[in-house]
């Protein structure tokens, strides 16, 4: 069983996401996760659980003009901001796993690091598999193991340290599905049974390490909850232990590998 929690999208949660976790993680990753789905000319791709739309905006330069790309996610907010970086592609709210779609209509559906956080996972995958045309590619990108002793497993153990267990448990969720089997079962009880598994390796670039405990803070929920003596204390045993990840110029590099899935369909 794995924990579901999805943060609140609040515009600075929005602002945190677009100026510090987009350049530091997932714009490197909407390329790969693209050239893996060969994308072509002309395609019709859905990006599931979209967010502010970095995967579909790197999809759209690959399908072109004769192409379609639509961007499906259940937060207006995050839709608004992916509105407002891009008017040519379609942002539609709705539910991952009622999709208000026909059967058959896209040659992709694809979901970049956002399965974790939603709570019916198999239904989303059986909608994914129910959109795509015959002959088509799902694909479900997400992040592999927790690297033990690596920067986000240090960041995890001083939340737990310093804000708690729950705390702690919520900020390790986006790699829930890196576990072994975990994203395999989910895979086999949608009903599709001819998939690949591509692993790559990959690091998240962070301006500092200050950076990097706010985010992460604020993504869990934490950062306003805290006292100033105790993130005085926090920052203290992060200087210390996370000092190892920082290059010279202070910038913090952590490593972050991703399985990426592609189910055949038909």
């Amino acid at each position: 069983m794995t924990l579901n929690f999805t943060p609140e999208i609040t515009d600075d949660l929005i602002k945190v996401h677009e100026q510090v976790l987009v350049p530091a993680i997932y714009a490197q990753w909407a390329g790969r996760v693209a050239e893996i789905a060969e994308i072509e000319l002309g395609q019709h791709v859905l990006d599931v659980a979209c967010g502010t739309g970095t995967l579909a905006r790197t999809v759209k330069l690959e399908t072109g003009l004769t192409g379609r790309v639509v961007g499906l996610d259940a937060s207006e907010k995050m839709l608004e901001s992916a509105h407002r970086q891009s008017s040519k592609i379609e942002w539609q709210l709705g539910d991952a796993a009622m999709m208000p779609f026909e059967d058959q209509q896209f040659d992709r559906v694809m979901c970049q690091f956002s399965l974790m956080f939603i709570t019916n996972r198999v239904a989303t995958i059986k909608e994914m598999i129910r959109v795509c045309k015959m002959d088509g590619l799902v694909v479900l990108a997400t992040w592999g193991p927790l690297l033990r002793g690596g920067a986000y497993d240090v960041l995890i153990q001083l939340v737990g340290q310093f804000c708690g267990a729950q705390s702690a448990t919520k900020l390790a969720l986006p790699w829930a599905l890196g576990k072994p089997g975990v994203l395999d079962a989910l895979i086999l009880s949608s009903g599709a049974n001819e998939y690949e598994c591509h692993e790559r390796v990959g690091k998240a670039h962070y301006p500092s390490l200050k950076l990097f405990i706010e985010t992460h803070l604020q993504l869990a929920g934490e950062f306003d909850k805290l006292d100033d003596q105790t993130l005085r204390a926090l920052m203290n045993a992060a200087n210390k232990q996370l000092h190892a990840f920082l290059t010279p110029s202070g910038q913090l590099v952590a490593q972050l590998n991703a399985h990426i899935f592609t189910l055949k369909v038909g």
